[in-house]
């Protein structure tokens, strides 16, 4: 498969391009996304890719400049533009760099569709024309073959051929498509021990069907194969996934879901089946994972009655304010009794967001946000809506949206006790008149008339963290407003806010902001 990254600042746009494009059925595989250049940047710089697609107006670098430095460490690298803006000047620095296609926001994913098919033909021809077969690695022929045999996008005339040049035994008479799907891979950390891994689970699921006579094996994406099954015993098929699946689940990091399609009378029926079982995998958003999925699974999943979703999300929102854990779990499971109506996966994940959404909008009509209520939030539609495109089943999804939701309500009970604590705007000014000096627990507790012992409790009781703890966040919060003003250098900073080591107050910006603070600067 060819290998694509893709850029664009706006978290939206990322997704539903992930989402919303055939990658798969175009023979692309998304190698790597984000919403920082400089990211991609460093990924192309390491890595070796084939289409590049970049949003062209972007903070820090924009998407022309991305492309000429990527340009630069892989010169027949093929790439896209996505603008939002009809400005010729972005239009002509694309016609500099010989772009292979320019799209205007809002993007037509029939559009795109047509483009990336246009891009992937150009690369075929390419590689034909360079590669003689002679020089060809056989592994790739021989996968490249089989998952022409399993799209159904190859004629018996050409099949002919290739048997006639290399040494492939295909399976005669009925057979089954069964795609094996790594669980959690996306949710992974990444780099080269993550690839390992995948890589290493992979093996064993290749060696397992050597093994086992399981059939023709071959690889469709980093976390997903795809085996051609010969004969028409079920039996002997389902007792060799499951055995296939306990031995994942025993001996790797990950586990595995498993599913094949109805059996098909020859190959010329097989895409058939292997599109059945592609549906099945993608349906385990609803049917779950590390576990053998069959055929005619899907009518199992019973479409209930649902309740009206707005009606539901204003008692959630209710129970959220009030600090009603158990009436926000049963709000929860009212709102994903509803999902059964969703064929699709992505419209799950975008259910979910729309939930997000309307608890967003919520929030700022009460003075509040997510950022503002979730630790770890960094920006509103960042790193939570990124995580949900990494979540697999409707049980997981509920089970992440069910934390979301109780650490929002606990945040806000906390603030209405801290409002209630008199004593906190006070030690609140306290600390910020001293934002340049080590404070300590014991002084402050010294000044305030408290033993060290009781106001340490009593602060984290009413506040929710300890002492150290608020101080720290209290001068890195001083520290990103003083970095908003270019006038102030970074050491300067790190020293008015009490922070006498550089190296030490970077690293320490770094861990709670997920980024050092020259990036910070540079992003504002």
């Amino acid at each position: 498969m060819y290998k694509a990254v893709l850029v664009d600042d706006e978290q939206f746009d990322l997704i539903g391009l992930q989402q919303l494009i055939p990658w798969e059925e175009l023979g692309i595989e998304i190698v790597f996304s984000a919403n920082k250049p400089l990211a991609a940047l460093g990924y192309v710089q390491d890595n070796e890719v084939d289409i590049l697609i970049s949003d062209i107006r972007m903070p820090v670098m924009s998407g022309l400049e991305l492309t000429r430095l990527c340009l630069q460490r892989q010169p027949e690298l093929k790439t896209i533009f996505i603008s939002g803006y009809q400005d010729f000047e972005y239009a002509k620095g694309a016609l500099q760099l010989k772009a292979d296609g320019y799209i205007l926001k809002p993007v037509d994913d029939d559009e795109v569709t047509d483009l990336l098919r246009k891009v992937v033909a150009e690369l075929d021809n390419r590689t034909r024309k360079t590669a003689g077969p002679d020089l060809v690695d056989f592994d790739f022929v021989r996968q490249d073959f089989l998952r022409h045999l399993l799209e159904g996008t190859i004629d018996d005339a050409t099949i002919h051929t290739f048997l006639s040049q290399y040494p492939i035994k295909l399976p005669q008479g009925t057979v089954h498509a069964a795609v094996i799907e790594i669980d959690n891979a996306r949710s992974m950390q990444g780099g080269a021990r993550q690839a390992d891994a995948l890589d290493r689970a992979l093996g064993r699921i290749e060696a397992f069907a050597a093994e086992h006579e399981l059939g023709l094996e071959c690889r469709l994406a980093q976390n997903r194969i795809a085996l051609i099954y010969a004969g028409g015993d079920t039996e002997r098929l389902d007792a060799r996934m499951e055995e296939l699946l306990g031995e994942i689940r025993s001996n790797e990091v990950y586990t595995a879901t498993a599913a094949y399609g109805t059996s098909a009378a020859s190959l010329s029926e097989l895409h058939e089946s292997f599109r059945e079982a592609k549906e099945l995998i993608g349906c385990k958003m609803f049917l779950g994972k590390d576990r053998l999925i069959k055929p005619g699974a899907l009518e199992q999943v019973i479409v209930k009655d649902t309740k009206d979703v707005n009606a539901i999300l204003d008692q959630l929102f209710v129970a959220i304010s009030s600090y009603g854990l158990v009436e926000i779990c049963d709000r929860i499971d009212d709102l994903f009794d509803t999902v059964n109506r969703y064929s699709e996966p992505v419209k799950v994940r975008l259910f979910s967001m729309q939930i997000l959404s309307r608890l967003e909008g919520y929030l700022n009509g009460n003075g509040e946000s997510l950022q503002s209520t979730l630790s770890g939030y960094s920006e509103w539609g960042g790193d939570n809506l990124a995580y949900l495109e990494t979540i697999e089943t409707i049980e997981d999804m509920k089970s992440w949206l069910r934390r979301t939701a109780f650490e929002v309500s606990e945040s806000l009970y906390r603030r209405k006790q801290l409002k209630e604590w008199r004593l906190f705007p006070e030690i609140q000014a306290y600390v910020r008149s001293r934002m340049s000096e080590m404070i300590t627990l014991k002084e402050t507790a010294t000044h305030f008339a408290y033993s060290p012992n009781h106001f340490g409790y009593l602060f984290k009781e009413q506040v929710g963290m300890s002492f150290n703890d608020y101080i720290v966040k209290e001068k890195l919060e001083r520290a990103k407003e003083l970095l908003q003003s270019p006038r102030m250098k970074i050491y300067e900073i790190a020293e008015a806010v009490g922070y006498s080591s550089l190296p030490y107050f970077n690293r320490t910006f770094k861990e709670m902001f997920g980024m050092t603070p020259g990036d910070y600067r540079k992003q504002g």
